[in-house]
């Protein structure tokens, strides 16, 4: 593309737009821009486009998730709603995360033996005192009793510190809840079921779940235009090299799709 040539998303066959909600949702922390349903509804309101569907994963009896699939379904999005599951996850099994998790065991158990070694360091450090002031050392003695005093503090903190640490590794333990509510299956469907409404499929999504959908469509002559956000493309779609895969950033869209507060 030339340097100053203005981007334009050519859309000149019947066309299929399907979006993953939750993984353009999810662009915003890299693109410091978020993407506006309404005007992402207007900016693909063409003739050539032949459906529009907004994959959103509902958080049943919450207000403000009902409402949003209502303010969609008022945009002129076919909304293609999916209860949110919560699923039970161990880090410590996770195969993500298990590294991860071993090394900070690591490091909590020896930041705790540590402590518990400074802890003797200031009790012998406490006897060796008294030792050098023999017998006419007095503990009653304004600066001698500080000095006691700020070792005895430090050594509650070493102390709560260690309980601490384990309170941690007890709650690293336990299961946490992972919010799961993948689209791949609906919209992989959807895309074969319609296969003989279009010729082009725009999909608002760079998760590398949608490869193998991806090369089906493009191997029964069908046109992919994939949008992502950079960060968020699957390394599978460099593989692809045909001329019926368009990849397209986002950001070649921020004039047309960004919401505006």
């Amino acid at each position: 593309m030339n340097k100053g040539k203005k981007f334009k998303l050519k859309i000149s066959n019947k066309s299929l737009l399907l979006i993953d909600w939750a993984n353009v949702y999810g662009w915003k922390k890299n693109l410091n821009w978020e993407v506006c349903p309404q005007k992402l509804f207007y900016f693909f309101n063409r003739p050539k486009v032949v459906e529009k569907t907004f994959y959103y994963g509902e958080e049943k009896g919450q207000i403000k998730s009902e409402m949003f699939i209502s303010e969609i379904e008022k945009i002129g999005f076919n909304v293609s709603p999916k209860e949110v599951k919560w699923v039970p996850v161990s880090l410590e099994k996770q195969y993500h995360f298990r590294e991860i998790v071993d090394n900070l065991f690591n490091v909590l158990n020896i930041t705790k033996i540590k402590n518990s070694e400074i802890s003797n360091s200031l009790y012998e450090l406490i006897s060796k005192i008294k030792k050098i002031g023999g017998e006419d050392i007095n503990i009653n003695n304004k600066e001698v009793k500080e000095v006691f005093e700020s070792i005895e503090s430090i050594d509650n903190v070493l102390k709560k510190l260690n309980i601490d640490i384990g309170n941690l590794k007890e709650v690293l333990k336990k299961d946490v809840l992972r919010r799961k509510c993948d689209f791949d299956v609906e919209i992989t469907r959807d895309a074969l079921n319609l296969i003989n409404e279009y010729e082009t499929l725009i999909l608002f999504s760079g998760d590398g779940d949608y490869f193998s959908l991806t090369e089906d469509l493009i191997k029964k002559g069908k046109k992919v235009i994939l949008v992502f956000a950079p960060g968020h493309k699957g390394k599978e779609y460099n593989k692809i090299k045909d001329s019926l895969f368009f990849a397209c950033s986002v950001n070649k869209l921020k004039k047309h799709l960004e919401r505006k507060n």
